[in-house]
């Protein structure tokens, strides 16, 4: 372990990384001292401004110190500090301070808080953990039922998640008094204007700055070369025919390890990330805060933390990733494909699978009225170790894309964020129909051919239904009476997937015992372009702590049920028997309840 109070010997050349370079302690820091910064305000050529003390902060944070600095020099008087510029080192004499990382919104000078150098290097130190470190989760929102099946049965929920994920540990806007980070410019490559604007409050909530961009190639030979003090970095959290990426400013480097930022991007702890050369195409001046338009480069390393102080990472390491496959079938004219990767930290994951997604929608259908997209066969995500999960549904509406991008994104969550143990999504593959039509109906009445049965004999059941600005159809299911019933009366209830979940609500506290379980509840939940028609009889049992406890004696039920009782305990009327179903072209809505006879 290396100390901070020690000198050490890290990069402070751009000709030469592994060049000695001395730091100063936060200690020996005194107001009027004088320096030099580096950063990129055109391309990827590094330059020089200056930089004087003008005080110090102790105690900002529990152990974190902050150097308050004047910048000059370039373009700073007019732009201000830039969005981008977060990371940029800082040297007095030849010792390196620290970097540019904090600033105030509506300054009306270039000033900005140093993260101290011996702060950012002691990141390194939580790269080496005594067991295998423990990643950020995303936690299932409280309403979403034990499981977290509540929100794939309602999809309606997705887009308002989504557009809140960050919340928890949201930045709120800034005054001209509040110090801030610097925020970091996401840029996003090959998505539509009306995607990245519809993303940007939450992302900014999260201190960052979402951008129109474009995108680099891959690694070129010498590429390791351009990552030196000064120069920009990449973050990429997205690569392929659509991208995201953070860019900041290289602190130091020495041999393979790398610094930058001298701040959090979202503080996830470790985590595993792309690391890109960088190029700045242009500076946005602004009143309100000025940001480098810039482009994420050539991939050439990993970022392994993103700490409180910084990013660290190494060169020539490579992320896991999730590769995500996307083919298109329009009801006319050809396929298309798409191709992405995302970041697999088990936080980001899922919100980037839900942008990317809704990115790859939107530029390649209409962005207004209504479409319907269906999961066809072959559309599956993959974990790693367990059975595949077979994705089944069919959303219609304006909505369609947010709920179907939103799906795929939920699941995403819940599989790396379980209970039970780490999981890697090895890959998911969307075939999705496409029409450019609303197709949905409702389901206007049902009967049967007979309301007296016997155990074992078929009951033919048929539907009305009503398909928005067509004629009513009528459809038939069969369902086989069990053998095993005892005479009685059984309740028929025929609808929509959504709709016979809200009738049943019995699973809403279940908690699966372990990954497979939980796959395979997912595996057998309804679907929205499904006929279904259950049979049910009457229940007089509980649903305790997730297991069913049925057709239990009245004044037993009745006192496990008392508010006074410990233990989660949940009535149950009904009890499932027989299910069918049948898939229909449309996104179904309606409910109807029917009455059987089950004689001798």
């Amino acid at each position: 372990m290396r100390s901070a109070a020690l000198a050490f010997f890290l990069c402070a050349s751009a000709l030469s990384p592994a060049a000695a370079q001395e730091i100063i302690p936060f200690s020996e820091i005194k107001p009027g001292m004088k320096g030099l910064g580096r950063t990129v305000f055109s391309g990827t050529r590094v330059e020089e401004f200056q930089v004087e003390v003008i005080g110090t902060l102790e105690k900002v944070a529990p152990q974190r110190n902050l150097i308050l600095v004047r910048l000059s020099g370039g373009p700073l008087q007019s732009t201000g500090v830039l969005n981008g510029m977060s990371g940029s080192p800082v040297y007095i004499g030849s010792r390196l301070a620290g970097a540019v990382a904090y600033t105030w919104a509506f300054a009306k000078e270039p000033v900005a808080g140093l993260t101290p150098i011996e702060e950012m290097i002691s990141v390194e130190d939580q790269e080496r953990p005594a067991a295998p470190p423990a990643r950020a989760r995303a936690p299932l929102p409280p309403d979403a039922g034990g499981a977290g099946l509540a929100y794939l049965k309602d999809p309606s929920r997705l887009p308002a998640h989504f557009a809140g994920y960050f919340a928890r540990g949201a930045v709120q806007g800034s005054t001209a008094a509040a110090l801030a980070p610097i925020r970091a410019p996401l840029v996003f490559s090959g998505f539509a204007p009306r995607v990245v604007e519809a993303l940007g409050p939450a992302l900014a909530g999260a201190g960052l700055v979402p951008v129109q961009g474009g995108a680099a190639g891959r690694a070129a030979p010498g590429s390791e070369g351009r990552i030196a003090p000064g120069a920009g970095v990449g973050i990429k959290l997205v690569r392929g025919d659509v991208e995201i990426a953070a860019i900041c400013t290289v602190t130091y480097r020495e041999e393979d390890r790398v610094m930058a930022c001298g701040h959090p991007l979202l503080n996830l702890g470790p985590t595993d990330l792309i690391m890109t050369t960088a190029s700045v195409n242009g500076l946005f001046p602004s009143l309100q805060e000025s940001f480098k338009f810039a482009s994420a480069g050539e991939e050439v390393g990993a970022f392994r933390q993103d700490r409180a102080t910084g990013v660290f990472g190494y060169l020539g390491r490579k992320p896991r990733l999730i590769p995500v496959r996307v083919e298109l079938q329009p009801a006319k004219g050809r396929a298309r494909r798409y191709a992405f990767d995302v970041a697999g930290d088990p936080f980001l994951a899922p919100y980037l699978i839900y942008a990317a997604l809704n990115g790859v929608l939107s530029n390649a259908e209409k962005d207004y009225g209504d479409i319907t997209l269906a999961y066809r066969p072959g559309s599956t995500i993959q974990v790693e170790g367990e059975e595949d999960i077979a994705l089944k549904n069919l959303f219609s509406g304006e909505l369609a894309a947010p709920y179907a991008s939103g799906t795929v994104a939920f699941l995403a969550q819940i599989l790396l964020n379980n209970d039970y143990r780490p999981v890697h999504l090895s890959g998911i593959n969307l075939i999705l129909g496409y029409a450019d039509e609303l197709r949905t109906a409702r389901v206007e009445r049902a009967w049967v051919s007979r309301d007296r049965v016997r155990a074992g004999e078929v009951i033919q059941i048929s539907a009305s239904i009503k398909p928005f600005r067509g004629p009513a159809v009528t459809r038939q299911i069969d369902l086989t009476v069990p053998d095993e019933v005892p005479p009685g009366r059984l309740i028929l209830q025929v609808g929509d997937g959504l709709t016979l979940a809200r009738a049943e609500g019995d699973d809403e506290e279940f908690h699966p015992s372990d990954l497979s379980q939980l796959i395979w509840l997912i595996n057998h939940l309804r679907s929205n372009d499904r006929l279904y028609a259950v049979l049910a009889r009457s229940d007089n049992g509980i649903l305790f702590q997730g297991e069913r406890l049925p057709n239990l004696p009245p004044s037993i039920a009745q006192v496990m049920i008392r508010p006074q009782t410990r233990g989660n305990f949940q009535r149950l009327l009904y009890r499932g028997v027989a299910e069918e179903a049948l898939q229909t072209d449309y996104m179904l809505s309606g409910y109807k309840q029917l009455a059987i006879e089950v004689e001798e």
